[in-house]
């Protein structure tokens, strides 16, 4: 019997009365909703026929044994649902899939479809937005290929207990952060018009008791503890309006009564009772101890239907399935399942299916175009997130990018750990090493890489060899932390140790937990895994020099605050949970005149080894309310200068000393760096002020006056002008190229003759030559212009963009505040012996000629003494700031 909306009626019978016979056809379509099954083979088995045909099973799960491609997927998902049609079902089969993405993708491997980041890489980028970007391409690509299921996503907390078990699966170890790219990533999954199933509830963890028995962290912790840990991601799921969720393993902990008391307490008292949810919940039968310890699957079955599951999965052999089903038939039969309960269940399925699922959309020809178009068209999105996972938890010594600390004829040695590919080949494709990706697109980068796997013997002679030949090392590892693969850290210890003063750049491919304690190696970065794509942009950062803007979202183990001799408690900055924060205290202090969203303060934030920041937050609400910005930057061989680089105190809690404690902390810490022979108030590189803003207000100035700043009268100017319909003035270019001097944009065969020009003129300017040299690592050598004669180079400037890939365009982020196509000017000078003629006033020309080209329509000029030169082409005033700078004591 069924309703009008394809629901299943209860017919009127006492809800204890046992169904009486097995070939009541009612309850086997009723127990059939209840049912998802797996089976193994690309096409329609005689088995998984049988399960629909004779069983009602309305759910079928896929895995990789189901999946050859794009066209023959369609074909076999819409075969699926014709037989279904054939039986008689109301709705259409649930079609599901485990696709995580990342590390567990089922079926995106970049050749059949889209290679997504999974859920810690998406923790990494800190934007819910992108999660649901993701979630919603994945759903688009599985829908067209007749899934319309997703496992997914993962709401478990990373923790001590599970971390090994779940790992890079989880978004991270911040309860809110979990919960929020959660619901995002279902969200996206929903837009896509796919349904989703969170997992695993409560917690994958467990512990492990004195007695040497394990019980599941969930009963194990203090109901307190988990409002406000493991529950949080839950019930921010369950608020936004939940599909299905499945149950941890967890649940059925082996006890006396099998571990019905602790699942019966978990689904009733906390999943329906003290969160408040209603949808269906899911377990898998063949993880659970009457199973895995028994062989019981009867058991399994039963006792899952009787604590409150609604769907049970059933994987494994066709045998094992029908024991289970059967074993539900008899137990209804004899009363020990009530028919209620089972109404109950197959209801809430039908009521997913009613709001997902038509028959016209399961039927539907596969377009074998589809899927192509998407990956197509979800390439550059899978890209660009990626690019925004990658990590740099520290790099103390700056050796990143690695092509500023070595020439092009210098050996690279790549070391990484043999490991099971990410995806399966096709039958007899031979197996690929991942790494073989990492080490090409190092090579792109730097043509000398020496790519050689270590396996669990460790470091070899050939190994030890190959590292007395290499002037640096990129050493990779992955999941090092795990019993099977500890010989990883053995390995990793022994290459420090022969590496001696070489520089020396750890990557953790997929745990980020690997090397994160041990700052004996003090470059260390994190993909979250090791797809083609993520070890592409890996590449692009440590060969490249690519801005990496990823946070770690997990917490560094034994990370401690600094307590200083103030009323304030004064903290290191950490980007992973301070970024957003101080980008909302900016916001607060100085967005309306000057506006920087998140992702621009973090490439100006973020730079590991040259930068320290610190923080004070409010004791209670943990709000920020001041940060204090510290850069150190090379001047000599062996001298430093260090630079206050921003001072802001949250506008309702100024004159507090909240600002005192910042600023000598700050001070402190620059004034102990060895070599530091002068501190700045204000930044060389990166650039967020040159020096004090002059409008400021006057308790401000004095304010750093009373800390022993001296406010002279030396200024800083930027300026701007709009180039849309500028043109060269009369009587600049012309008398230039009479006397034989012409402009051009560098060219490789010139590059050394510019760098030998800059190191000869301008390397007492601190930073100034490094940006020309840093050119060559981002490929952007026309990125200079050159004044040149017969003779050689006689001037030369800086150019950039927003659409840049050199330091420079991350290291002064006004103009792209200023628009999307405005342009910038830097590092403008002219040899000794040309300068009074002009070369410099042409120089500026050139360069905004050469924006024009690239379709700039503003110029914006960092950091000039004078404005005369500049206002005579039509620059106007854009920032005025005092240089002030102090010795240290």
């Amino acid at each position: 019997m069924a309703t009008t909306n394809g629901e299943y009626a209860q017919p009127r019978r006492s809800s204890s009365e046992p169904i009486a016979q097995r070939d009541d056809e009612e309850a086997a379509r009723l127990v059939g909703q209840m049912i998802m099954v797996g089976f193994d083979g690309l096409s329609v088995t005689p088995e998984i026929r049988m399960m629909i045909e004779k069983y009602y099973v309305g759910s079928i799960i896929l895995t990789r044994r189901n999946i050859q491609d794009g066209v023959q997927l369609a074909s076999l998902t819409q075969e699926l649902q014709n037989i279904a049609q054939s039986v008689g079902f109301d709705r259409p089969l649930i079609i599901g899939i485990d696709q995580e993405n990342g590390m567990l993708s089922r079926l995106g491997d970049g050749k059949r479809a889209t290679q997504f980041p999974g859920a810690m890489a998406l923790g990494a980028t800190r934007s819910q937005s992108q999660a649901f970007d993701i979630a919603k391409a994945t759903a688009k690509e599985l829908v067209a290929v007749g899934i319309n299921w997703n496992f997914a996503p993962v709401l478990d907390v990373i923790n001590e207990h599970n971390s090994t078990n779940v790992g890079v699966r989880a978004f991270g170890d911040d309860p809110q952060l979990v919960g929020g790219h959660g619901v995002a990533f279902a969200e996206g999954l929903r837009a896509g018009g796919m349904g989703h199933c969170v997992k695993h509830f409560p917690s994958t963890g467990r512990t492990t008791n004195k007695d040497g028995s394990r019980s599941s962290t969930f009963n194990f912790k203090a109901r307190d503890d988990l409002e406000m840990t493991e529950l949080v991601p839950f019930r921010k799921a369950v608020a936004a309006g939940l599909d299905s969720v499945m149950l941890t393993s967890s649940v059925w902990e082996e006890s006396g009564d099998g571990g019905m008391a602790d699942a019966k307490h978990v689904i009733h008292d906390v999943l329906r009772r003290q969160l408040g949810y209603d949808g269906l919940t899911i377990c898998d039968t063949t993880d659970m101890p009457s199973f895995t310890k028994r062989s019981n699957i009867g058991e399994a079955a039963v006792m899952a239907i009787r604590v409150g599951c609604d769907m049970l999965q059933i994987l494994g052999k066709p045998e094992t399935q029908k024991q289970a089903i059967e074993a539900i038939y008899e137990a209804i039969r004899n009363g020990n399942i009530i028919r209620s309960e089972i109404y109950r269940s197959s209801g809430r399925v039908m009521q997913l299916k009613q709001h997902y699922l038509n028959w016209r959309t399961a039927l539907a020809t596969p377009d074998s175009n589809r899927l192509p178009s998407l990956m197509q068209e979800h390439q550059s999105l899978a890209r660009k997130i990626y690019e925004n996972s990658t990590t740099v938890v520290r790099d103390e010594k700056n050796l990143i990018p690695l092509s500023a600390r070595i020439r092009s004829s210098e050996n690279v040695l790549l070391l990484t750990p043999v490991v099971r590919p990410l995806h399966q080949r096709a039958p007899g494709e031979p197996p690929i090493d991942p790494f073989e990706y990492f080490g090409k697109a190092l090579a792109r980068k730097h043509p000398k890489i020496r790519h050689a796997p270590y396996t669990v013997h460790g470091i070899t002679s050939t190994h030890v060899a190959l590292i007395k030949r290499a002037s640096a090392v990129i050493f990779v590892t992955v999941n090092a932390n795990r019993p099977n693969t500890s010989y990883q850290l053995e390995t990793a210890g022994a290459v420090h140790r022969l590496c001696l003063n070489k520089p020396l750049v750890t990557l953790a491919a997929c745990d980020p937990y690997d090397l994160l304690i041990d700052r004996t190696f003090g470059t260390y970065i994190c993909t979250y895994e090791y797809s083609q794509t993520a070890l592409e942009t890996a590449a692009e950062v440590i060969i490249g020099g690519r801005h990496a803007p990823g946070v770690l979202p997990v917490s560094i183990p034994g990370t401690s605050a600094l307590r200083q001799q103030h009323q304030w408690f004064v903290e290191v900055w950490e980007k992973r949970r301070d970024l957003f924060a101080s980008a909302d205290l900016w916001r607060d202090c100085l967005g309306r005149k000057w506006p920087l969203d998140a992702s621009t303060l973090s490439a100006l934030l973020d730079r590991p080894g040259q930068s320290k920041h610190f923080v004070v937050r409010h004791t209670m609400t943990k709000e920020l309310l001041g940060l204090a910005v510290t850069y150190t930057i090379q001047s000599g061989r062996d001298e430093l200068i260090g630079s206050l680089a921003l001072l802001i105190v949250r506008p309702t809690h100024r004159n507090s000393g909240i600002g005192r404690s910042l600023h000598d902390v700050a001070l402190r810490h620059l004034s102990k760096q060895p070599g530091m022979t002068s501190l700045q108030l204000g930044s060389i590189f990166p650039r967020i002020f040159p020096g004090l803003p002059v409008d400021l207000p006057a308790e401000d100035l004095s304010w750093f006056s009373h800390r022993g700043w001296k406010l002279g009268d030396k200024f800083i100017y930027d300026l701007m002008m709009k180039i849309d319909n500028w043109t060269v003035p009369e009587g600049i270019l012309g008398p230039l190229q009479e006397k034989g001097v012409s402009f051009g944009c560098c060219n490789a065969n010139q590059f050394d003759a510019l760098l030998d020009f800059e190191e000869k003129n301008f390397s007492t300017y601190t930073g100034w030559v490094e940006k020309y040299h840093s050119l060559k690592a981002t490929d952007d050598i026309a990125d200079a212009m050159i004044a040149y004669t017969s003779e050689g180079i006689v001037g030369a400037a800086f150019i950039f963009s927003p659409v840049g890939n050199n330091q420079m365009s991350r290291d002064v982020p006004w103009p792209k505040v200023i628009g999307e196509r405005v342009g910038g000017l830097a590092c403008l000078g002219v040899g000794p012996g040309y300068r009074g003629q002009g070369v410099g006033l042409g120089l500026i020309c050139a360069a905004i000629l050469e924006l024009k080209q690239r379709g700039m329509r503003a110029c914006f000029v960092d950091w000039v003494d004078l404005e005369g030169t500049y206002e005579q082409l039509g620059f106007a005033q854009w920032g005025k700031y005092r240089e002030i700078w102090r010795n240290v004591a």
